[in-house]
């Protein structure tokens, strides 16, 4: 199977990366507002492009072409947060409690609602002293059925919205959004480092103008994730 293709990372100016939502409100006659999911929150991405030199120009516009519209799946993410803030210059050094490098994945996962209806996520044979706060992201990534073993062509991401410290035993436990999906398999492997979703071009992308130099400042890239069991 052909190797999923990864967005690229240079020349963007400004990003913004936040959960669409399918919501309808609810008002009671008690005079409460209420408010009903009608959809699962999926991971929308816009990004503005800047005045480009070339190759990087010529990486956009293959991709863009790539990906034919909307008919092929990428792998894209918050380009501002590829590892948590409190490590932001990745896992370098540090180990399991088990004494083994650690290099983003965790051992194990599990996920459970609490009483306020918050997804608690649990990660499992991580660094002790390991720290995940807001805004930081979670990803999931496992083999599709027709998949070739180590493909991990299935992404899934949640984001931290109540953070918290792994304890001596190298397990954490965070507050995220969305809850984990039902289509992430218990066998997926947690992972910290470069969390990604699957996702597709939407018909607002545009490409910037190309003059003689340099691709010009204008280019939009719109995505929306894709989930897939």
């Amino acid at each position: 199977m052909a190797k999923l293709a990864v967005m690229p990372s240079l020349g963007v100016e400004g990003l913004t990366f936040q959960p669409q939502r399918e919501d309808l409100v609810a008002p009671e006659t008690s005079g409460r507002m209420g408010g009903v999911q009608i959809g699962w929150p999926r991971w929308s991405l816009s990004m503005n492009l800047a005045n480009l030199e070339f190759p990087v120009a010529d990486e956009w516009i293959a991709f863009y072409r790539s990906r034919r519209g909307a008919q092929r799946v990428f792998l894209g993410y918050d380009l501002s947060r590829p590892y948590p803030a409190a490590h932001c210059k990745g896992f370098r050094n540090m180990l399991t409690v088990a004494g083994m490098p650690f290099m983003g994945a965790a051992g194990g996962w599990s996920q459970t609602i609490n009483a306020d209806g918050d997804a608690v996520l649990t990660l499992n044979d991580v660094p002790s002293g390991l720290k995940l706060g807001w805004g930081d992201y979670i990803g999931f990534k496992w083999d599709s059925a027709d998949a070739d073993e180590g493909d991990a062509d299935r992404r899934f991401l949640v984001a931290v919205t109540g953070g918290g410290q792994s304890d001596a035993d190298g397990t954490i436990s965070v507050v995220v959004e969305p809850s984990v999906h039902d289509v992430v398999p218990a066998g997926a492997v947690a992972h910290l480092d470069n969390p990604m979703c699957l996702m597709k071009l939407m018909d607002d992308t545009k490409m910037p103008r190309i003059v003689i130099s340099h691709a010009e400042a204008g280019g939009v890239i719109s995505a929306v994730q894709v989930t897939l069991p």
